[in-house]
């Protein structure tokens, strides 16, 4: 398993539709927190999920918010 960041944006008029749409959704990220910077203007939000690939990762995501995000795999390093 890999870790990758969802990194996900989206116009101010679509944060309705973004939330809207876990609803009946299956997910291990549905009910949980994760940061966003709608309430500050920026309107993306990020979670940190573990998945054996790039489709895995978005797969945890509804279809309407993985269209708009993007995955990068990560690893921890140290910081000197």
């Amino acid at each position: 398993m890999a870790t990758y960041v969802l990194q996900h944006s989206h116009e101010a008029s679509e944060c309705r539709a973004v939330f809207a749409a876990w609803r009946g959704f299956d997910s291990p990220l549905r009910g949980r927190s994760t940061v966003a910077s709608c309430r500050q203007g920026g309107h993306e939000l990020w979670w940190t999920v573990e998945a054996g690939g790039e489709e895995s990762a978005l797969a945890q995501l509804p279809p309407y918010v993985a269209t708009r995000t993007h995955a990068t795999e990560v690893s921890e390093v140290a910081v000197p």
